[in-house]
């Protein structure tokens, strides 16, 4: 009988899972506006990556904002998740998948 690991439901194993269902990468969200993150995608290069993001509170359904972007390059970016603010590297923005979020009216 053969014992399998199941990954955390916030992580998606899918080296190259795409942005489908109208969500996009924080890599390439817009400074100041309020987004939810929908899930966080591993990164082959660097698989311990996507546990890093979610012990630091991106998890889905967290709201998170890029405060703004390093110069040049736009990188790190400063992103503001929760109560905390931290500063990330495009490499670690391009695992986090969020969507806009929509104020309830």
């Amino acid at each position: 009988m053969t014992t399998q690991t199941l990954p955390s439901p916030a992580i998606s194993l899918a080296p190259n899972a795409g942005t489908a269902g109208g969500g996009q990468r924080l890599l390439e969200a817009r400074k100041g506006q309020v987004y939810t993150v929908r899930q966080v995608l591993a990164d082959p290069q660097a698989p311990e990556r996507a546990r890093q993001l979610e012990e630091l509170g991106f998890c889905p359904g967290e709201r998170v904002m890029i405060m703004t972007r390093g110069i040049p390059g736009g990188d790190p970016l400063v992103v503001r998740i929760g109560q905390s603010t931290f500063a990330l590297r495009g490499a670690e923005a391009a695992c986090v998948q969020v969507e806009g979020f929509v104020r309830a009216a």
